[in-house]
């Protein structure tokens, strides 16, 4: 049998990408602010019904950018149950991050022990919709505006989520995503911050352009290259198309995975907030060593899960455990294998494996 990675990139079909970049062979255009670029951001304030957006070369730099933006320094708010790239891009910017423990149920930041971290040095919350699961916003909301904090959401697995009627990517000052190839939707490698004013998307535009305005006018001295290129703005254009196919498979594939392992006393699932993408299959396991076993077990049958998000991220940038779920959960958590091309006999035989080991 073929392997079953964890994920597996969506790709559409290869003439109508190759149709798609016809034209930058006619005009010769690349990169800088060209027409697929613009095509794909308009395309994405339709899809999103956000405004003022901006599309980067990923969402790395976008983290990055939105933190240059808010000129935020000092201390930031944040959950250590990420991907690195969270706090890595708060140590890029001379931040230093400051762990909350999650919610052991939905696995997001614990909103109710955010604001024994605050201290003076306390200038932002950087919060995440961990797995696409939405954070709960409007007490992230209260506690900032109690305490004067700029608040950015990292919802880089989060790209067509809604929450009480309008995008996830609508709260917060800033809001990013991510459309790295793993992704429910990419553009292959890319990213994008979604504002609210036009004053911010444009200083969003020069950090990202080597600190130029519109005209090439050096008019800051920083900035960096961040921009998105002709390339992964077509394949975006293109697979923004066949996202609410691909979002009604994914849901099929994990209600199909849920309904077999709930009866698994070993297993337990990630407690939604309204809506998520289904873009990940992650299951909390009863152990460590359960986990591994899993692990080992679905492998001999070329079935490869990954231990995302592992480890908790306060063991890799601070010397001590303060967050005892986030540690433990990071321990027991197991994403199964999630993509456009999974088909139900697949989930079925992964299933009979977990049941059966």
């Amino acid at each position: 049998m073929k392997p079953i990675y964890v994920t597996k990139s969506f790709l559409p079909p290869l003439e109508e990408f190759i149709d798609k970049i016809r034209s930058s062979w006619d005009n010769h255009l690349l990169t800088n602010d060209g027409p697929l670029f613009q095509e794909f951001e308009e395309d994405l304030r339709k899809f999103t019904n956000i405004q003022n957006l901006v599309g980067l070369g990923n969402g790395t730099l976008a983290l990055q950018i939105a933190i240059r933006a808010l000129n935020i320094a000092g201390e930031v708010i944040t959950t250590p149950f990420t991907h690195v790239a969270t706090s890595s891009s708060l140590i890029w910017e001379n931040c230093k991050p400051v762990y909350v423990d999650i919610d052991p149920e939905t696995l997001n930041i614990n909103v109710n022990k955010i604001e024994e971290k605050i201290t003076q040095k306390t200038t932002a919350i950087l919060a995440v919709h961990v797995y696409s699961n939405p954070c709960d916003v409007e007490a992230i909301e209260k506690i900032a505006m109690k305490h004067n904090l700029n608040v950015i959401y990292d919802g880089a697995h989060a790209f067509g989520v809604n929450y009480k009627g309008k995008s996830i990517f609508s709260y917060g000052d800033i809001s990013m995503t991510s459309f790295n190839a793993t992704k429910a939707m990419h553009t292959v490698e890319g990213g994008v911050l979604f504002v609210h004013s036009i004053e911010m998307e444009d200083a969003i535009r020069r950090l990202a352009y080597f600190g130029l305005d519109k005209s090439k006018t050096i008019i800051q001295t920083y900035g960096t290259n961040a921009k998105l290129i002709e390339f992964c703005a077509a394949m975006g254009i293109i697979n923004l198309k066949y996202f609410p196919a691909s979002l009604l498979h994914r849901k099929k594939m994990y209600e199909l995975y849920v309904d077999i392992l709930k009866t698994n006393s070993n297993i337990s699932f990630q407690k939604i907030n309204e809506e998520i993408n289904y873009s990940y299959m992650p299951v909390i396991l009863s152990s460590k060593q359960y986990k591994n076993n899993l692990v080992e077990v679905l492998s001999n049958k070329k079935i490869f899960p990954r231990e995302y998000f592992s480890p908790s991220l306060e063991t890799v940038f601070s010397d001590k455990i303060e967050c005892s779920i986030s540690f433990d959960i990071s321990n027991r958590i197991l994403c199964l294998p999630m993509s456009d091309y999974l088909t139900s006999d697949e989930v079925i035989r992964i299933c009979e494996i977990i049941n059966n080991a």
